[in-house]
């Protein structure tokens, strides 16, 4: 009995720890893009109130996000900025982060809690209106002991990640 405790210890965190994916708004089927119809001309990245004074603490960097979703669309040939028959716009208000500190998270990894990247990701036709809409959540804390990366690297895999799961759930596949 005591081993089969220890092993959900050691294994539960693992399972936990780097959990990422999608809430959608509506039961219903959302519209997707796709390469060969509609293609996003603009992308907007805002905050809440609330998430954009955690981001002006921590430094936030709201350019990385946006050059992450671009890239991803891009690859998937679904952003033309100046394609003039590209018609569509994706809002994204990040809604909530949390970043630890690097001492936090060298000290303590995964049990100072997770780097979180939380947001609403909004399709928009050429007429405003909402074609799709659902939330991206990415949370990143590593248990492997040492694992160790500073602020930048962590929101880079968060700006990845929430840019992944953004692209996949528009309708987008790879080239």
């Amino acid at each position: 009995m005591g081993r089969q405790v220890w092993t959900l210890l050691i294994v539960a965190p693992l399972i936990v720890c780097c959990a990422s994916g999608i809430e959608r708004m509506s039961p219903t089927r959302e519209a997707v893009l796709n390469s060969s119809g509609d293609i996003v001309k603009k992308i907007n990245v805002s905050f809440t109130p609330g998430a954009q004074k955690i981001a002006d603490n921590l430094k936030v960097d709201q350019n990385a996000l946006l050059d992450s979703v671009r890239q991803a669309l891009r690859a998937r040939n679904l952003l033309n900025e100046n394609d003039p028959h590209a018609t569509s716009t994706i809002d994204i208000v990040i809604t909530n982060i949390r970043v630890r500190s690097n001492l936090n998270a060298q000290l303590f990894g995964f049990m100072a809690g997770a780097d979180k990247l939380n947001g609403d990701v909004t399709l928009h036709d050429d007429k405003g209106r909402d074609l799709n809409h659902f939330s991206v959540y990415a949370n990143y804390a590593p248990v492997v002991l040492g694992e160790y990366a500073e602020v930048e690297a962590r929101m880079g895999w968060l700006y990845e990640r929430f840019a992944e799961l953004t692209v996949q759930n528009l309708g987008g596949v790879a080239k």
